[in-house]
């Protein structure tokens, strides 16, 4: 009689056991369902990202911008900064510089580099024609003009701040230019 509820307790144990395992293998599928659904709406939404971002159509590059557009652009306060530039620069060529040194030739220079900047971002900002072209011409034609006012007005010309200007001419256009498009939408 004790073998036969030994064994009735032990069947009624198995079948408890089988129970409790066909349970957790449901909340273990159910778990690794609801994994499987998150990831898939996450790989969905990924996808519809990067199908969306494909079907924007590429700015052409050669369209007239919209004026909500353009108020984007770099270079607002441009026109502004290029005219100070100018006047920095036309000032150190009028007034006397009793400190010629190398520090002063390279201030001199960093004004032709913001000029380069500045003017190619007015320019552009404008849609000018070879924008490129008038501000190197325009720096090169302020470079002589500065070394001509100096020496004709009996002041020592500062060689070294005419070469690294024209240098920072050429550079601050390039970085403008670089600036501009890059921020062009």
């Amino acid at each position: 009689m004790l073998r036969r509820m030994n064994r009735q307790i032990r069947r009624a144990q198995s079948k408890l056991d089988k129970k409790a395992e066909l349970e957790k293998a449901k909340k273990k599928e159910a778990r690794r369902e609801r994994i499987d659904t998150i990831k898939r709406r996450r790989t969905d939404r990924r996808e519809q990202a990067r199908t969306q971002v494909g079907r924007t159509p590429k700015a052409d590059p050669d369209r007239p911008l919209t004026d909500a557009e353009r108020k984007k652009l770099p270079g607002r306060f441009s026109g502004a900064l290029m005219i100070a530039t100018v006047f920095f620069i036309v000032l150190q060529a009028a007034v006397p510089s009793e400190d010629a040194g190398t520090g002063t030739s390279l201030v001199g220079a960093g004004y032709f580099l913001l000029f380069g900047y500045f003017s190619i971002q007015y320019l552009l900002r404008r849609d000018t024609a070879r924008a490129f072209t008038m501000t190197l011409v325009s720096g090169l034609a302020l470079a002589i003009g500065v070394g001509a006012a100096r020496l004709f007005s009996g002041q020592e010309v500062d060689f070294l701040m005419l070469g690294l200007g024209v240098v920072g001419v050429v550079a601050g256009t390039y970085l403008g230019r670089m600036v501009f498009y890059a921020a062009r939408p």
